[in-house]
C-alpha cells in the first residue's frame, strides 16, 4: 500500500512539475538545432540570443527567440529580428513567413517563429 501511495504522489509530483517547465519555455525536442546558427544580436539596446531549429528533410527554420534579459517581446519584435537573423545563414531563397508555425511562451519571453527561405 505505500508502495501505491509513493507512486501516486511521484506521479503526481512529475505532473505539476512538467506542466511548470511547459509554461516557461518552449518545446523543441521534436527539432535539430542547428548549432551553427546560434547568435547573439544587439539591436535598440537589447541582446537578443537567437537558435535555428529545423525538421530534417522539412523547408521550413524554427527561430527561437528570447531577449538575454528574460523581459517580454512581441510578436512583432520577435519576428523582425528572426528573418534579420535568418536571412544570411540560411535562405537560398526570399523569405517566407510561417506564422501557422509560431509559439510562445505564457510569460512573452521566449518566441519560436516560423520562415521559410
Amino acid at each position: 500500500m505505500y508502495a501505491i501511495r509513493r507512486l501516486v504522489a511521484l506521479t503526481i509530483l512529475f505532473a505539476v512539475s512538467s506542466s511548470v517547465l511547459a509554461a516557461g519555455t518552449i518545446d523543441t525536442s521534436r527539432l535539430s538545432l542547428v548549432d551553427e546558427n546560434h547568435a547573439e544580436i544587439s539591436k535598440n539596446d537589447e541582446v537578443y540570443i537567437l537558435d535555428s531549429y529545423i525538421i530534417l528533410f522539412e523547408r521550413p527554420y524554427y527561430i527561437h527567440v528570447r531577449k538575454l534579459s528574460d523581459t517580454p517581446l512581441t510578436g512583432d519584435e520577435a519576428s523582425s529580428i528572426a528573418v534579420e537573423y535568418i536571412e544570411p545563414r540560411g535562405c537560398t531563397t526570399p523569405v517566407a513567413r510561417r506564422s501557422d508555425l509560431d509559439q510562445v511562451n505564457t510569460e512573452e519571453t521566449q518566441w519560436l517563429i516560423g520562415v521559410e527561405c
